[in-house]
């Protein structure tokens, strides 16, 4: 078998050669953090939360999944069911975003991605108390689908800069179930900040915000490889606006759902972007959280382009 089939990555569908890929390296939370995510551009860190309560978590937006038919019985698996009925209880934007911000401000979610041990974890990188957004992007994935290639500072810059993301698994994620990738060294890469730098895509909805070539292209035309991992529950990723990042495309043979959350941090000292803070936030378009891709029915979202 050709190499670059057995690597179980694909973008879009095509295959990723192995030479293309490379394994994140983890971090230690003794380590110098904010030392080693300036030099890297990213932190993958093991065990920060704790599982069972991920895992409680995964449970409890996998039960809403099932209970508009999205996720087949028994509904702990994860499996998606090809079918929904998710518009006909939420039939319009506003309510499939009200739908969307219930499920992601569960306390069980809330626990973890907000919680007190990774709290410290970004007390510890600012060196100072740390808050973060109100608003938090709980992500469903289906097989075939990926999140395309971009970064994050065109849609959330309107407070610091010193912002973070902070990646969070909701289950086991293996290579062929859409784990995350960034490309090395992307956060020096000064001809991608200056095209991004300053965009702001509710400002200027006419510039697209994320990325228009193709990941393999950028990532040869650019001497880089693809970094990434397997997770587990109780893992994370953090990593700054300017690294360049996505996912491979979900291709567990059994449906299986691909379920995590990003999360955004900052010291409290500084400006917070106001679309994404305090209760119901207004977030892009002032559509709260129906500007999301994951309100949507997952039978939609399986056919998006």
């Amino acid at each position: 078998m050709n190499s670059q089939y057995e690597t179980g990555y694909t973008i879009r569908g095509k295959p990723v050669p192995s030479t293309s890929i490379n394994r994140m390296e983890e971090t230690n939370l003794s380590e110098d953090l904010s030392s080693k995510l300036e030099r890297d551009g990213y932190l993958l860190l093991r065990n920060v939360y704790d599982a069972d309560e991920v895992i409680e978590a995964r449970k409890k937006v996998l039960w809403h999944l099932h209970k508009v038919g999205e996720v087949k019985d028994p509904y702990e698996a994860g499996i998606f069911s090809g079918e929904s009925n998710r518009r006909y209880f939420y039939p319009n934007t506003q309510k499939l975003g009200e739908f969307w911000q219930k499920v992601s401000e569960m306390e069980e979610l809330r626990r973890v991605i907000n919680g007190e041990k990774i709290s410290k974890v970004m007390n510890t990188i600012f060196a100072e108390k740390a808050d973060h957004f109100s608003f938090a992007w709980l992500r469903a994935v289906v097989q075939g689908k990926a999140s395309p290639v971009h970064l994050d500072h065109p849609y959330m810059n309107r407070g610091t800069d010193k912002l973070l993301t902070c990646w969070t698994p909701l289950s086991q994620i293996a290579e062929d179930e859409g784990t995350l990738y960034v490309m090395q060294q992307s956060h020096l890469w000064s001809d991608i900040t200056d095209k991004f730098i300053g965009l702001d895509i509710d400002a200027s909805p006419s510039r697209p915000g994320h990325i228009e070539e193709v990941p393999l292209d950028l990532v040869v035309r650019k001497k880089s490889v693809f970094l990434t991992s397997n997770f587990d529950p109780g893992d994370c990723l953090i990593f700054g606006m300017f690294v360049v990042h996505g996912s491979f495309d979900n291709n567990n043979k059994s449906g299986k759902i691909r379920l995590s959350c990003d999360t955004r941090f900052q010291p409290r000292s500084e400006p917070m972007d106001p679309r994404f803070s305090g209760v119901n936030p207004k977030a892009h378009k002032e559509l709260g959280y129906g500007c999301l891709s994951s309100s949507l029915p997952l039978t939609e979202t399986a056919s998006l382009k």
